[in-house]
C-alpha cells in the first residue's frame, strides 16, 4: 500500500508540472499576443513608428529589388554567418523588438498615478495662531 500511494504521489506531482508548463507557455503566447496589440496601437510612440518605418522600408526593398535576390542574399548570410564568425551569439530581433513593449498587465502596473484634486481632510491649512 505505501508503495502504492508513493507512485500515486509521484504520478499527482508530475501532472502538476505539466500543468504549470502548459499554463506558462500559454502566458508565454498571451503575452506576446499583447505585446503586438499595443505595438499597433500606440501604447509605446516610438516603438510604434520604429515598426511602420520598418515595414515601410521592407515593403519598399520588396518593391524595387526581386524577392529571388533577397531569398538568395538571406540564404548566403545565413550559411556563412557562422564562417565568417564562429563565436557568434544568434539573437532574434522580432522577439528583442517585442521584449520591449509592454504587456497589457505591464501597461497597467506602469500606468501613472493620478493626483487627487481634493486635499484629504487631515491635510487641513492651520490658521494663524
Amino acid at each position: 500500500q505505501d508503495s502504492e500511494r508513493k507512485g500515486f504521489m509521484n504520478k499527482l506531482y508530475a501532472i502538476q508540472d505539466v500543468c504549470i508548463s502548459v499554463q506558462n507557455a500559454l502566458d508565454d503566447v498571451a503575452s506576446y499576443g499583447e505585446r503586438i496589440k499595443n505595438t499597433f496601437n500606440w501604447t509605446v510612440p516610438f516603438l510604434s513608428w520604429l515598426a511602420i518605418v520598418a515595414l515601410g522600408v521592407a515593403t519598399t526593398v520588396i518593391y524595387f529589388i526581386p524577392l529571388r535576390y533577397i531569398v538568395l542574399a538571406w540564404g548566403v548570410n545565413k550559411f556563412t554567418k557562422k564562417l565568417r564568425d564562429p563565436y557568434i551569439i544568434d539573437n532574434n530581433e522580432l522577439l528583442d523588438f517585442l521584449s520591449r513593449v509592454p504587456s497589457d498587465v505591464q501597461v497597467v502596473q506602469y500606468r501613472e498615478l493620478k493626483l487627487d484634486p481634493n486635499p484629504s481632510p487631515n491635510k487641513r491649512k492651520k490658521n494663524n495662531p
